[in-house]
């Protein structure tokens, strides 16, 4: 007569020992998670790699979306029908930002397909700008109304949990709200609008930079009068090269409040056969790094990110020690393409990693049609199933 074996009972560390040196995707990690309670509270919190979603096959009725490390190892496809359609931003803390033609704003978690929704796009206080919003349709608003996103928490689903967006009319403005608010809160009056390039939650204050470079802190957000305030000038840098110019991001960069130019030039997309396939396309060529003394409020120029490696573009701006997170490499810079005004003939091209320590890039495959969306190229997101 054959042993029965009681596999719940398997000690806990041999469990996460085994799973560890199986090279399990990450749904097979759930599956295995899912077997009894005993593997499920052993395995409750796995750490996944930081995630590169690739776009949906817009021309095809397929829902699977394809989630890859940073060197382009598959670690989990899933069927989202949930997300078709929509633009999405990821996050580090597993959820994404999403936004359809229905103009709802949601929080979906595709590994757990939780969805919270946040207040929908008419809501927002536009100030009266928005009769000069140059595309006033579904589609319009989907690619253009809606640029960042920032959270006070690690878990966007608290109501204590608050939002901060970027969004765009005639102005580009910023706009706060709560899982169960019924509206988007404006702060400021549009007077003293500033066009914004990222936004971040850091010291228990949200900062915004400018696309000039001027670091903003949002402040009252409790009040009547919420505003947005310089907090510090910008970062004293000129490039040899007079052609580019820089695209602005902040980040919390291991308890340091980091600014982080993006050079781009601007380039012709050309074929094997030299022909121009596409024209003036925004093309990263370095980054620039500062770290700000919160007490002089003086920048300084930074040589090295260390052990740490950033993750920009289409999601939150977010840092991770590189040693602890699967296909990730110290002091490099994994970039996507946020270039929105050029998704429809180019998105998702500007795709890379930077290695900053000797200053070269390295273009993932933005010619290929699995990295091409006109409304959601691909994102960086840290997925986690709580």
């Amino acid at each position: 007569m054959s042993e029965i074996r009681d596999w719940a009972a398997i000690p806990c560390d041999l469990l996460r020992q085994i799973v560890g040196k199986s090279e399990l995707l990450i749904d097979d990690y759930i599956r295995a998670a899912a077997v009894c309670r005993s593997w499920q509270a052993c395995l409750k919190q796995p750490k996944f790699p930081v995630c590169l979603m690739l776009p949906e096959n817009e021309d095809e009725d397929n829902n699977m979306r394809c989630f890859c490390t940073a060197s382009e190892d598959k670690v989990m496809e899933r069927e989202l029908g949930e997300l078709r359609g929509r633009r999405c931003w990821g996050t580090p803390f597993g959820w994404l930002v999403t936004f359809g033609l229905d103009l709802e704003i949601q929080l979906f978690n595709p590994l757990s397909r939780a969805c919270v929704s946040l207040p929908s796009q008419p809501t927002f206080n536009t100030l009266n700008l928005d009769d000069g919003f140059a595309y006033p349709t579904p589609e319009g608003f989907r690619k253009f109304f809606l640029h960042k996103f920032a959270f006070s928490s690690t878990d966007p689903t608290s109501p204590d949990c608050v939002v901060m967006a970027i969004f765009t009319t005639r102005q580009v403005l910023l706009g706060f709200a709560s899982p169960g608010d019924e509206a988007w809160t404006t702060i400021g009056d549009g007077s003293d609008a500033f066009a914004l390039d990222d936004v971040t939650y850091f010291n228990g204050s949200f900062f915004a930079v400018s696309s000039l470079g001027l670091l903003l802190e949002c402040q009252d957000l409790d009040g009547p009068s919420p505003k947005c305030v310089e907090f510090a000038k910008s970062p004293s840098y000129e490039s040899d090269d007079n052609s580019v110019y820089p695209q602005q991001y902040i980040v919390d960069l291991n308890g340091h409040l980091c600014m982080i130019l993006r050079m781009l030039g601007s380039y012709d997309i050309k074929n094997e056969a030299g022909e121009i396939q596409v024209e003036d396309v925004n093309v990263t060529e370095e980054f620039v790094i500062f770290k700000l003394d919160m007490q002089s409020r003086n920048w300084e120029r930074m040589v090295s990110l260390g052990d740490r490696c950033l993750f920009l573009g289409n999601c939150c701006t977010f840092s991770v020690l590189a040693t602890h997170y699967p296909g990730c490499t110290p002091n490099h810079i994994y970039y996507t393409d946020d270039d929105y005004a050029n998704y429809e003939k180019c998105g998702g091209y500007d795709t890379g990693i930077y290695n900053f320590d000797e200053g070269l890039l390295l273009p993932l495959d933005g010619e290929s049609d699995r990295f091409r969306s006109k409304f959601c190229p691909p994102l960086w997101i840290h997925p986690s199933s709580h």
